[in-house]
């Protein structure tokens, strides 16, 4: 665990993520977090609590409450392939990562406006 972080309020956030997105999408072991707190060019690394993956935009809002409700930072990230580090969390491990992997949702087309709204993981 972090410095300053309570092992009690730590599992608590967890506990409340995993009622939202299920348990399988909250990754908090060493190992299944190593892929979020690394950048695919290895030169930039943090720490996180845990690392959610929500699968619709009302999953993506329960999990902002419910980080918000535990006064804990939010690091989003897309694909982790920046080159300059910005989803990667900043170190001391007090924030969640909230990973759009699983947001593939396609909405309506609105042939009169010619749009369409797609999931940030939504690819042609």
């Amino acid at each position: 665990m972090p410095a300053g972080w309570q092992a009690e309020r730590v599992r608590n956030l967890i506990r409340d993520l995993a009622s939202e997105v299920g348990d399988d999408h909250v990754l908090a072991e060493p190992d299944l977090l190593a892929g979020y707190t690394t950048d695919w060019t290895r030169r930039y690394a943090g720490d996180a609590l845990c690392a959610v993956r929500p699968g619709s935009a009302a999953e993506v809002a329960a999990v902002l409450q419910a980080c918000a409700k535990h006064g804990v930072s939010v690091v989003p990230q897309g694909g982790n392939t920046g080159l300059v580090g910005g989803s990667v969390p900043a170190g001391g491990g007090g924030a969640v990562v909230l990973s759009t992997r699983r947001l593939r949702e396609l909405g309506p087309v609105d042939t009169l406006a010619a749009q369409v709204t797609a999931g940030a993981r939504l690819t042609p």
